[in-house]
């Protein structure tokens, strides 16, 4: 009996010195394996977390969008839902594109693009704020997108009046 009053007390105080951004409305309920996403200006509807879209007569000639496995649930936009962050890719052939997207529990979804040939390793809570960690390999400024990334970086972000924005404070 006492040893698990003991870990209620430990498993409570971990909960409450996390932080902001705890999961407050119970599970996520969205689906985002089958959401549309707004990725710069176009409109993908995933179906099973994927989608394509042909560009020409070739079998190469497609635009390959998927949904990772990168997802962290939270409370994002304090409305006392629980919301997700994703990370969905899109594909032309020689650069793929990795984009941030927050499903918020309202059934709205925002987007953000973290960038070109990136390599999403991570997303965390942001532990001074209520955002998200991201943690990537990225490439230097002038490095070409082609060149594969080989920079760790931690990119912040948060939503802020319904959109997703980089919060990362400058150097």
């Amino acid at each position: 009996m006492r040893s698990n009053l003991l870990a209620a007390l430990v498993a409570t105080c971990l909960a409450a010195c996390s932080g902001g951004g705890a999961v407050k409305g119970g599970p996520f309920t969205g689906d985002p394996a089958n959401a549309t996403y707004e990725l710069d200006g176009k409109s993908v509807t995933l179906k099973s977390g994927a989608h394509e879209e042909k560009t020409g007569t070739g079998v190469d000639d497609l635009i390959a969008t998927d949904l990772t496995g990168a997802q962290l649930d939270a409370d994002f936009d304090d409305d006392g839902a629980t919301d997700r962050a994703v990370v969905v890719t899109r594909d032309d052939g020689p650069l793929k594109v990795h984009y941030l997207a927050v499903v918020l529990g309202s059934g709205k979804i925002t987007t953000l693009a973290l960038g070109k040939n990136v390599l999403v390793q991570k997303l965390s809570l942001d532990p001074k704020g209520n955002g998200i960690a991201v943690n990537m390999l990225s490439r230097d400024e002038g490095v070409p997108a082609d060149s594969p990334p080989k920079l760790e970086v931690t990119r912040k972000y948060a939503v802020k009046a319904g959109k997703v924005v980089d919060v990362t404070p400058k150097k």
